[in-house]
């Protein structure tokens, strides 16, 4: 058996990630381990509601069933999280290696955050000379976003600044917020700029330098602005932003060497540091030590993989849409969705699942259905299994296994597990095998999982609205004494027959009228109550007598009969068998509201003569009174 190895991250620290788990898969080459990444991508919203459906993939294994556990601290830091998953190792006995945050059962491995921003705030001050910065931060409880701050006080007090110099900026890791800012303050107001943007991350750095730029500054001319983690985008931008390089691949390797290590019970130390890179470049003025222009030239060449890839995407998501909101039952749904995502695997993989919560079908027929919120039912349906392009069928499976199928002959198998849900509703999640690069901010994991998120809860609004029209549909056409179909529901069954006689199909069917006997002599004498317990006795032996045909309550004492296929053949002989039904309960001497009295008539429909259901219809309904009138006769 492989090694099992969890790792655990929010995944909008898209090449913080990428690069981290790249290192990790990369040093577990040739080793007898598999690596399963749990990942979501909850909002940065004060509204917790909203985050409880993707944070509940952390949720989703079992850690007893793992050998150790990576945790990406500084990328989990909604409140309470982080500490959640390591107290579910430390409760199951396995090791864990964090990085990002420390905590006092795990071993930690980290960059050295704090060196590495005293060297970029120290470059800034002594050769840029900054005094009065704004430092557009994270979220306000995040570690690194905080050390930074710290550290560029730190830098300023010892170059005989004062800190209060220093603004600071909340963004929350979003650059709109970041780009609203700016526009509002510099080009609304027009406050005089600070000397220089130093930013929590490259990605709010590039989103300062779009702002600047779009209000008519130049960045260095007019302001430096500086990074932090140095992204490929941000090298590439123009300017190149100045940032300092936390090494997050050799970050991944270390850690899943050190957890292994532990695993065997090798004594290691519990704090490894690895150290930072500064990288000076164009976005503080100074000259960038790469190649920036061969770098620019490759990222040219890359446009058009990344316009193919977006269109593919754009167009399998399109195409899963489509065929899924096609389906008009769950089974159909099911079956569209095996087919639009076997039938190009670009996006997916070769070796891809989704799994469902029972709750999810269950919800389509049932309105009243309560998901779960926290955590996943011990089993769930394989809606979609995949492996080296081959389909297969899991109806069900127990959820502890994870995934639907291993191949036991793979070696080095990455699962990476996303959910599925609406808000805090769990639906269930999916699973890309062996591609870690789909983490990747370029292969848009987050738009596929929001997108999918969408369609799975329009595909359950449409099909239990279905059901329910359905239902309404029904109960609009069910007479409420007798519960057989009522004269509106002959109406919609006769306008669905016209159609069909328009067309010039040929049919085979008839319709009976019956009409029954002296309803207004027992409500008369016996009061009402007693004529509906007549009524429903005389519709009960015309269901009896009929039993493949509808029956419909077309009036206060009148009935229809649409006589198809085993019915139409025998309709003499069935009402024959109904008259001496009828004779037989009489020869009992029962109350009168217990006999049954019916008068009827029977008339086939006749291919190219009758024009509609009205004309087969007159033709029952005069044998009908024939009939009443014979009855009479003998009584």
């Amino acid at each position: 058996m492989p090694k099992k190895i969890a790792l655990f991250s929010c995944g909008w620290a898209f090449d913080l990630l990428h690069d981290y788990a790249k290192g990790a898969v990369k040093r577990i080459q040739g080793l007898d381990v598999d690596l399963y990444m749990f990942i979501c991508y909850p909002p940065y919203v004060d509204d917790e509601i909203l985050k409880v459906g993707e944070l509940n993939i952390f949720n989703l294994p079992n850690m007893e069933d793992f050998d150790g556990a990576l945790v990406i601290g500084n990328a989990i830091d909604h409140e309470g999280m982080y500490e959640t998953i390591i107290k579910r190792c430390k409760d199951a006995g396995i090791p864990v290696v964090s990085t990002g945050r420390k905590n006092e059962y795990a071993y930690f491995v980290g960059s050295d955050n704090y060196d590495g921003a005293r060297s970029l705030y120290t470059h800034i001050v002594e050769e840029h000379g900054i005094e009065h910065p704004l430092f557009i931060a994270g979220n306000a409880n995040n570690d690194d976003s905080n050390t930074r701050y710290e550290t560029l006080c730190q830098v300023l007090r010892e170059h005989g600044i004062s800190e209060d110099n220093v603004e600071i900026f909340f963004s929350l890791w979003e650059p709109k917020l970041t780009v609203d800012h700016i526009h509002r303050k510099y080009g609304e107001q027009k406050q005089p700029l600070p000397d220089a943007f130093v930013c929590a991350n490259d990605n709010l750095a590039i989103a300062v330098c779009l702002a600047l730029e779009e209000i008519g500054y130049e960045v260095p001319v007019d302001t430096i602005v500086t990074g932090f983690d140095n992204d490929y985008s941000a090298e590439i931008y123009s300017p190149s932003i100045t940032s300092v390089d936390q090494r997050f691949r050799d970050l991944g390797a270390y850690a899943i060497r050190l957890l292994l290590d532990v695993i065997e019970g090798n004594e290691r130390n519990r704090e490894v540091y690895i150290g930072c890179e500064l990288f000076q470049s164009e976005s503080c003025g100074c000259k960038s030590i790469r190649d920036l222009d061969y770098l620019r030239r490759l990222q040219g060449k890359n446009v058009f993989y990344e316009r193919m890839m977006t269109t593919i995407f754009e167009r399998n998501v399109s195409l899963i849409e489509g065929e899924v909101l096609a389906g008009a039952t769950y089974e159909e749904f099911e079956t569209n969705l095996r087919k639009v995502l076997s039938s190009d695997t670009t996006f997916i993989g070769k070796s891809f699942h989704i799994v469902l919560e029972k709750s999810f079908r269950k919800s389509m027929t049932n309105l009243d259905t309560v998901f779960r919120t926290k955590g996943y039912s011990k089993t769930m349906n394989a809606v979609f299994s995949m492996e080296d392009g081959k389909t297969m069928t899991f109806p069900e499976f127990e959820t502890r296994q994870l995934v639907p199928y291993i191949d036991p002959n793979k070696k080095n198998r990455v699962f990476v597990f996303v959910p599925i849900h609406e808000i805090t509703e769990n639906y269930g999640y999916m699973i890309f095998c062996d591609n870690v690069d789909i983490v990747a901010n370029r292969n848009h994991l987050f738009e596929f999982m929001t997108r999918f998120n969408t369609i799975m809860s329009k595909v359950r609004q449409n099909l239990s609205l279905r059901v329910l029209n359905k239902k309404l549909i029904e109960l609009t056409e069910t007479d409420t004494l007798t519960n057989v179909k009522n004269r509106a529901a002959y109406a919609t069954k006769e306008g669905e027959l016209n159609s069909i006689i328009k067309s010039g199909t040929h049919m085979n069917f008839g319709i009976g009228v019956f009409d029954i006997n002296n309803l207004k002599k027992i409500n008369d004498s016996l009061g009402h109550e007693a004529g509906d317990a007549y009524i429903v006795n005389c519709c009960q032996l015309l269901c009896k007598t009929f039993r493949n045909s509808p029956v419909y309550r077309i009036g206060g004492d009148e009935f229809a009969v649409l006589l198809m296929e085993e019915d139409f053949k025998n309709r003499d002989e069935l009402f024959l068998k109904m008259r001496d039904r009828m004779k037989e309960i009489a020869s009992q001497d029962p109350a009168p509201e217990e006999r049954v009295s019916i008068a009827g008539g029977i008339a086939v429909f006749e291919n190219g003569n009758d024009l509609k259901v009205a004309d087969v219809f007159t033709r029952a309904d005069a044998a009908m009174y024939d009939d009443k009138v014979e009855i009479k006769k003998i009584l």
